[in-house]
């Protein structure tokens, strides 16, 4: 079951770097090295300690720049004064990389390609100290080394307020990519931000304040009142069927028939249901919870219908919530009319069948929270995630009448964590009888700290996915239409590799935002069409085609300004045509608005969604 979904995890990762790439030419290291490079520490003391309040000195442009005075609302850090400042070597600059021999000196700030044009620029061994007055809320940075210096200087960041150590990097290279601080700073008076050289010496430690803001502030004088502690809440438990329901132990079923029941698995190395037959088994009416995979088998011949299943922190380190429906070399499968929640999907791998009428069909279900968090042992989680998705079909190769259909699927931040929603890795159908992928309500993929980390891999519908070698294994025939995706982060709907797919008559609509209003630190694309594995190098790149579909996905700067990013076609050019862009502003009503068409929609053609 694992080779898979790491599959994916490599390309859709892969995908998310190279655009990145794409999007901001990196540049190179103005040092090399050699003897009497600037940037390679001579034995001499070169260090700075600032002798004014920051501002005294500079040019005029940033002479006039507030510098005693926070206003209410957001302020660009590097728009106030500091108290206190010392470098490592030469001065700090604002909103420029540091320079190192004299002030005015850097260039724009960038970190793994990203470009900052607020901040600051230091050198290891910097402090900076800087009075809030308790008037601030958050404060928020990207942190990092700067590109100039390429892959060399090493150094830790670390955040102080009133004395007490809010956040500490550990030790970060330029091999590294951005780090992000966002943290609650209400009622506190000093901020002090420190930058060490990770015990080594300061060779090439250039090191940026990407970025810096403060949040929220009260230019009134009436400082903001400090947040109490959160605690780490407990894992939320699962929602439960209605009426009482007495479960049993474990069914291992061995012979074909129509199964009803309630049954439950506390140890997450054994399925709640596990299917030894290849005959065929209709599992319906029940419910399921359990630790780990609540229904699991090979060479099934299988429908689960009108039944609900529940996941559970498996409770140990590093494990995560196992699958709703795990079917490997399957002769034939349909999902209908059921609900799940907490689980981690129906993942399908290798199909076997091709008798009359034997296929895949996941049609009708509702699901909340697909979470590949892996547990911490002790009913919580460790901060890291396993990829899985709503439904990944992997390795299904020229199946004809594949469905995957009004479906409902909502995930929640901080509650779930899964990489594509509809994820087709490897998988095709054929030219007389296309894979189809329509009418699905898909709402949410999230980074597990949504707020913070930009780093985040995953999204709503994820075609092509897998290798490219050769016509039998790359993607194809696929028809994804009338679906409505809301919020999925990294991308809407991406086609990374593969033949014939088609994608028409979409809603793809993102306020950048999450439910809080925080801005979704790893928001990027509407919908890319990007031949991630040079498919065109062995001829399995061609006929994929994007039109009609309406789009407004929105990226926030860090002053709150907004923009769309709705497409990116790097491998599509007259077959991605009449694409509509969202005519106003989308935000968190626009998204509740798109959720009530939804519901109004399967109303409107009958559809009955969940158990029955």
């Amino acid at each position: 079951m694992s080779h898979s979904p790491r599959l994916t995890l490599s390309l859709t990762a892969l995908a998310l770097t190279l655009t990145l790439a794409a999007c901001s030419q990196q540049t190179t290291p103005q040092a090399d090295g050699q003897s009497g490079s600037p940037f390679v520490y001579d034995g001499t003391d070169h260090s700075w300690v600032s002798s004014d309040n920051g501002l005294v000195g500079m040019d005029a442009e940033v002479a006039r720049m507030k510098a005693l005075a926070i206003n209410t609302g957001n302020n660009m850090l590097s728009g106030e004064a500091w108290t206190a400042a010392t470098n490592g070597w030469g001065p700090i600059e604002r909103n420029m990389s540091v320079g190192e021999s004299g002030t005015r000196d850097g260039r724009m700030m960038a970190v793994n390609g990203k470009q900052y044009d607020s901040g600051f620029g230091v050198h290891s061994n910097s402090s900076m100290t800087f009075d809030l007055g308790g008037k601030c809320s958050r404060f928020i940075s990207d942190v990092g080394i700067d590109d100039e210096v390429g892959n060399r200087g090493s150094a830790v960041f670390q955040v102080f307020a009133d004395g007490v150590k809010l956040f500490d990097s550990g030790r970060m290279t330029g091999e590294d990519g951005t780090k992000t601080v966002n943290l609650d700073v209400s009622g506190r008076r000093e901020l002090k931000l420190v930058v060490g050289d990770a015990g080594d010496n300061l060779d090439y430690d250039h090191a940026d304040w990407g970025g810096a803001i403060l949040v929220a502030c009260n230019s009134s004088g009436t400082p903001t009142t400090p947040a109490p502690p959160v605690p780490t809440p407990p894992a939320p438990a699962p929602t439960p069927p209605s009426g009482n329901v007495n479960y049993g132990g474990p069914l291992v079923i061995t012979k074909g028939g129509t199964y009803r029941g309630n049954w439950e698995s506390m140890n997450p190395n054994v399925p709640a249901v596990l299917i030894q037959t290849s005959e065929p088994v209709v599992i319906e009416g029940s419910n399921l919870r359990g630790r780990g995979e609540l229904i699991r088998g090979w060479k099934v011949n299988l429908t689960v219908r009108n039944s609900n299943g529940y996941g559970m922190n498996p409770n140990i380190y590093g494990v995560h919530a196992g699958r709703f429906i795990a079917a490997e070399e399957v002769y034939n499968l349909r999902v209908e009319n059921n609900y799940m929640e907490g689980t981690s999907g129906i993942y399908v791998n290798q199909f076997y069948g091709r008798g009359d009428g034997q296929t895949i069909k996941i049609l009708r279900n509702k699901a909340k929270n697909i979470d590949g968090r892996k547990s911490d042992g002790n009913g919580g989680y460790n901060g890291d995630r396993y990829y899985v998705q709503f439904a990944q079909i992997a390795k299904v190769q020229n199946v004809p009448n594949m469905e995957i259909a009004w479906n409902e699927v909502i995930n929640e931040p901080g509650k779930s964590s899964l990489e594509e929603n509809i994820n087709l890795y490897s998988t095709s159908g054929t030219a007389g009888s296309r894979m189809q992928i329509h009418d699905n309500y898909i709402q949410g993929a999230f980074a597990i700290q949504a707020a913070t980390d930009g780093s985040y891999s995953g999204g709503g519908i994820m075609l092509g996915d897998g290798p490219v070698g050769n016509l039998g294994e790359a993607g194809g025939y696929v028809d994804v239409y009338n679906n409505q995706i809301v919020s999925t982060s990294n991308q809407g709907v991406g086609i990374a590799g593969g033949h014939d797919h088609n994608v028409f008559n979409n809603r793809i609509l993102s306020s950048g935002r999450l439910p809080t209003g925080e801005i979704n630190k790893a928001q990027n694309v509407g919908i890319y069409v990007w031949d991630v594995m040079n498919g065109k190098g062995s001829n399995t790149w061609f006929n994929n085609t994007v039109h009609d579909n309406v789009i407004g996905w929105t990226r926030i700067n860090a002053n709150n300004s907004t923009w769309l990013n709705n497409t990116w076609f790097a491998d599509c050019s007259n077959t991605c045509y009449s694409n509509a862009s969202w005519s106003s502003a989308v935000t968190l009503d626009t998204e509740e608005q798109e959720f009530q068409m939804w519901q109004n929609k399967f109303r409107a053609a009958g559809m009955s969604m969940g158990p029955n």
